[in-house]
């Protein structure tokens, strides 16, 4: 039966069945019927809604599955970085001069040791009379590193019985881990080569994004300045916050968590040093074996190879034990190392700014041939003083005299070997006739040899040295120059100061031909299976600028000085030798330094070495004690075993 629907016209509202008439009714008041397109546009977008989440959920869970896994295991966890074992520093024949000793240090975890800690469990009490430590010291610290930090040390350097027992306890949130501890061979003998390490400090966390906390750092030596070699890489424990024991099998009580998500240390590359033990020690104990006999303790030596600039051995004293820092220091040993006068952590030979005194005489001699003062055959009427009147005053009368009194005529070669004063005061000052090379050519000539720079050796804290100059006087003193202040620095004195590794640098260069080569100690970095990295191959400087005539007068010179000279014992030696000896005044009158350069064998020099002896009262003759006693057992003991080891 067909059913009919009459519409009103005469009513304002619209029932529900008129919302489907024709679109082409003239009532105005009706709703226009949905377009086909607006259910195909929510279609298409419900569709692409559904494959964007799809995608999404296929990224989280298969894509970066790993990624997330490993952030939600983060947030489940706690995650301990393991510091890696350093890497071994060798002497230049592969023996080594530090270990990695292994041991075990106890750590808390925060999140698990809360609870124990606050109901004052019995478990602290068990690990205070293991550790041997108060109870309620151990139950301070625990809370205070709880409050504090996720995850903390309290004990370092456990023993084997305490693991055992520690692990028998199982307190809980308290792990024993596997670590090291740096042992240097020979602490004293080796300490101002290899420095020591020391705890990271808040400044040096942000430096490169590597250290945590709990990191050691390289300080002084070649552990500093070799830091990023031989830091090695982080390993990585994760501890669960979930409240699981080491019973069922989350971790490993011995050695921390054993989740797949550990990492291993990975230890740092090693380092060969040109540092040769045998004569590190031998010159350690001759210089150690002097000061013992006398009431002097401030001294540094360095022995060099002349042809390439490699450091052999360095001693400085007083010296200090490098392993007390491993362990930590007492208020005792922090006062001696650091508020000590004596300075025992300051390495004299590359920071140390003394008055070269004669030993810079075989550089004079160099300017004077050079600079046509002098010939080599040029002599003076002796050596006994000279008189000088100022210019500005004719009743200032000063007098230099010779630091002994010596007759006959001084040439250069024994000016040289007898350390005449006279000579040089000349040579660099003038007098009479003779103009000399005055304080420019002096300044200009000693600049161009870099005694006013770092020579750039391989360790931290080289000092420049100062080289004095006429416009520098005035501007710091506001004082002129004269021409005593020409002769002080043409003998060493005055305001002129090197480092003994400078001094030993020319020396080597005078005994090698003329190249001023760069000091370096580091020989090799190895990686873990031994292979070379990197080399470290010598790097001349510069040529000492003299003709090469002139310089092999020089050295005639100074082989003439333990022929005739002062330096006569080294005569004793089984080979030719080439030195010069030195004092430098410190305190006018009653202290100096006694200071001693030597290279050999003569014709092709293997060593060349500098000694310094600080505040001598009179000239002992200490450091030229030291330098045969040492070059003695070089050349007599030392290279039969060498030979015999190569």
């Amino acid at each position: 039966m067909r059913r009919e629907y009459k519409i009103s016209a005469s009513e304002d509202w619209v029932n529900p069945e008129e919302t489907l008439i024709d679109s082409s009714s003239g009532y105005s008041d009706l709703e226009v019927p949905i377009s086909n397109s607006i259910f195909k546009a929510s279609f298409f977008i419900a569709a692409m809604l559904s494959v964007a989440v799809v995608v999404f959920i296929f990224d989280l869970s298969v894509r970066r599955n790993v990624y997330f896994s490993g952030i939600a295991f983060q947030n489940k966890s706690v995650n301990f970085s393991v510091p890696p074992p350093r890497g071994i520093i060798f002497d230049r024949l592969g023996r080594a001069l530090v270990k990695n000793e292994p041991i075990f240090d106890l750590l808390v975890v925060s999140k698990e040791a809360r609870g124990g800690v606050n109901s004052g469990a019995e478990e602290i009490v068990k690990l205070s009379e293991i550790l041997g430590r108060n109870k309620e010291e151990l139950e301070e610290l625990v809370v205070n590193g709880v409050k504090n930090s996720s995850v903390f040390f309290v004990a370092s350097g456990l023993s084997k019985n305490q693991v055992l027992e520690i692990k028998h306890l199982n307190p809980k949130g308290f792990y024993v881990i596997s670590n090291t501890k740096r042992q240097y061979l020979d602490g004293p003998q080796f300490s101002q080569v290899l420095g020591y390490i020391g705890k990271i400090n808040k400044e040096e966390l942000g430096v490169d994004g590597y250290y945590y906390p709990t990191d050691m750092v390289g300080r002084l030596g070649v552990e500093a300045q070799y830091e990023k070699y031989i830091r090695g890489e982080h390993g990585e424990i994760f501890f669960s916050a979930d409240g699981r024991s080491a019973s069922d099998g989350q971790y490993n009580n011995e050695v921390g968590s054993t989740s797949s998500h550990n990492k291993n240390p990975v230890i740092g590359n090693s380092l060969t040093l040109n540092i040769d033990y045998e004569m590190q020690k031998r010159l350690f104990n001759e210089l150690f074996a002097v000061l013992g006999d006398t009431r002097y303790s401030r001294a540094a030596a360095i022995v060099q190879n002349p042809q390439t600039g490699a450091i052999m051995a360095m001693a400085s004293f007083p010296t200090y034990d490098n392993n007390l820092f491993v362990s930590g220091l007492s208020d005792a040993q922090f006062d001696n190392l650091f508020k000590n006068s004596s300075r025992p952590l300051f390495n004299r030979v590359i920071s140390g700014l003394y008055n070269p005194g004669s030993t810079i005489k075989p550089f004079m001699g160099l300017m004077t041939l050079e600079e046509n003062i002098f010939s080599p055959s040029d002599t003076i009427r002796d050596c006994v003083g000279l008189t000088v009147v100022n210019p500005y005053n004719s009743g200032d009368i000063y007098t230099f005299n010779n630091w002994r009194l010596e007759y006959g005529p001084f040439n250069l070669k024994r000016a040289i070997a007898n350390s005449c004063n006279v000579y040089f005061f000349i040579a660099g000052g003038g007098y009479g006739n003779v103009k000399g090379l005055g304080v420019e050519r002096i300044a200009r000539y000693l600049k161009s040899a870099f005694a006013d720079s770092t020579l750039g050796i391989d360790l931290p804290g080289e000092k420049e040295g100062f080289v004095p100059t006429p416009d520098w006087k005035l501007a710091a003193r506001d004082e002129n120059w004269y021409q005593g202040d020409t002769y002080n620095i043409s003998i060493g004195q005055g305001d002129l100061l090197v480092t003994p590794l400078w001094l030993n640098s020319y020396i080597s260069a005078i005994a090698n031909g003329g190249i001023l080569y760069k000091p370096f100690v580091a020989k090799q970095i190895l990686d873990n299976d031994k292979n070379i990295v990197q080399n470290f191959d010598p790097e001349a400087l510069g040529k000492l600028n003299f003709r090469e005539e002139v310089v092999a007068e020089v050295k005639n010179a100074m082989a003439e000085t333990v022929i005739s000279g002062t330096a006569r014992l080294l005569g004793g030696l089984p080979v030719k030798a080439g030195a010069k000896t030195g004092t430098a005044e410190v305190a006018k009158g009653r202290t100096i330094n006694s200071i001693m350069t030597a290279f050999a064998p003569f014709e092709n020099p293997e060593m060349s070495i500098t000694v310094l002896i600080e505040g001598s009262a009179t000239n002992e003759g200490l450091a030229i004690r030291t330098t045969y006693g040492f070059m003695k057992w070089y050349f007599e003991e030392y290279q039969k075993v060498d030979t015999d080891v190569q």
